[in-house]
């Protein structure tokens, strides 16, 4: 896949998720077979008032790269005035986040409010393309509700503007993240496009991206919530790609040591009491499915340093190995 001037190795992409596409998650996802990466959305505004909080979350490392950073807004000098930031902080390629369903990202016109607003969607694309010398994607949702075929319109649109890729989680706007994704609508916006189109949405298992990519011809495969949790699966998927049977899933003592690696690069780039904080959340992925991770996970949630989260990793993975035995 290649979008502008930059070759992407392979479908597969960690998407965009606020609060857990973090830069140690995206480290992880790479390093186990991620072809791309993808930011957590920034607002704009923020950049160009110099929010410290926004800022951060620009944090890259060459490890990670190619790497997307997705920005959201709703006005074109704004969204253009955030390029050098992104430029500066080691951005492959630009993102637009045009299909986020949040409230408070529809009130501020941004997200997929702009998909309503579709003039305004092409006005921002062409303002950052005309400011970036990086490619620049945009994220959509498969139309404003059940019927709702404008959202073929306007990725022809965007594509006229200077678009480089399109990526389309294949939900409405009005499902926000209910009912599931349909891709029949992620192929038929392949048939409207020249340029790649990346499907977003429902991808949990290892199977599922080969899977798409035949029944919808797309470039691409967002995996997002699939990840969280669960690095692993790229690997997994990969070796699917490569016509193999995806390897099971890790042992519980492996999956809690990659969640305390994310723990300690979280700490990294910020301070152990953020840290903890955040895997609280993350945990609660790593330890779905796994016997007795209720429990875990109410004891994560009293956690107050990464020593009392490595005690507790190491006393769940050595109770069950007892268990096994």
């Amino acid at each position: 896949m290649t979008i502008g001037d930059v070759r992407i190795d392979g479908p597969l992409v960690l998407g965009p998720m606020a609060g857990f596409s973090h830069l140690p998650l995206r480290i992880l996802c790479r390093r186990a077979g991620a072809h791309l990466v993808c930011s957590e959305m920034v607002a704009v505004e923020g950049l160009v008032r110099d929010n410290r909080k926004s800022f951060s979350l620009l944090r890259s490392h060459p490890s990670e790269r190619p790497v997307s950073m997705q920005i959201f807004g709703a006005e074109p000098q704004s969204m253009a005035a955030a390029v050098p930031h992104l430029e500066a902080a080691g951005a492959d390629i630009i993102d637009i986040n045009m299909g986020c369903p949040v409230p408070k990202v529809l009130k501020a016109r941004g997200g997929s409010a702009l998909m309503r607003d579709p003039d305004r969607a092409v006005a921002i694309v062409s303002a950052v393309v005309k400011a970036a010398r990086l490619p620049v994607t945009c994220k959509i949702r498969a139309g404003s509700h059940e019927g709702d075929e404008s959202y073929l319109e306007l990725g022809v649109r965007l594509q006229e503007a200077g678009a480089a890729a399109v990526a389309i989680h294949a939900r409405t706007i009005t499902q926000g993240f209910s009912g599931e994704a349909d891709h029949r609508l992620t192929a038929r916006l392949v048939e409207a496009l020249r340029i790649p189109v990346i499907a977003s949405g429902d991808v949990f298992t290892p199977t599922m991206p080969l899977a798409i990519l035949q029944d919808t011809g797309c470039a691409g495969v967002m995996i997002a919530r699939g990840a969280v949790g669960r690095p692993w699966v790229f690997s997994q998927a990969n070796e699917v790609l490569a016509g193999r049977r995806p390897p099971s899933d890790p042992p519980t003592a492996f999956r809690l040591g990659v969640a305390l690696c994310q723990a300690q690069m979280l700490q990294q780039q910020s301070d152990e009491h953020t840290a903890v904080h955040q895997m609280r959340a993350h945990l609660a992925w790593y330890s779905k499915g796994l016997p007795g991770g209720a429990g875990l996970r109410r004891e994560c949630n009293k956690a107050r340093t990464l020593e009392d989260l490595r005690q507790l990793a190491e006393e769940f993975a050595r109770a069950e190995a007892t268990a096994g035995e």
